[in-house]
């Protein structure tokens, strides 16, 4: 939705030329899945833009486990969108970040309904990520 053609980011940078550097936060990475191509899209904006960088933080990677029938190609599809550095970088959200974003940007999310122990195996399974 953001990279669209004519869509959100477009709108934006048409409106103020200045712009040099997009910082996003997700909660996923970006995928290239048939129904999204959200990777295709982040490639076609940055042709039209090529001034513009791009750093994307995310939470965790979408759709990447052998499990998934696109996981292949989506690891593919984000190792040849991380080749553009520096021109595109894709990090992980540090520590904490998740949280601290939640309760200042995201409307009604008081901070003390965030607290959830994480378990060791999914604090590992993160770091692995």
């Amino acid at each position: 939705m953001l990279f669209e053609v004519g869509g959100y980011l477009d709108a934006v940078t048409d409106a103020y030329e200045n712009i040099r550097c997009i910082i996003l936060y997700s909660n996923y990475s970006p995928c290239n899945e048939a129904y999204h191509c959200c990777i295709s899209k982040i490639y076609n904006f940055l042709l039209k833009y090529p001034e513009i960088t791009l750093c994307i933080y995310f939470a965790q990677l979408y759709h990447t486990e052998d499990g998934f029938p696109t996981a292949a190609w989506n690891r593919e599809a984000l190792r040849s969108l991380s080749s553009l550095w520096p021109r595109v970088t894709l990090q992980r959200l540090p520590a904490g970040a998740q949280r601290y974003l939640l309760c200042n940007f995201v409307y009604g999310i008081p901070g003390s309904t965030l607290y959830h122990p994480t378990s060791l195996s999914r604090t590992l399974a993160g770091r692995q990520n």
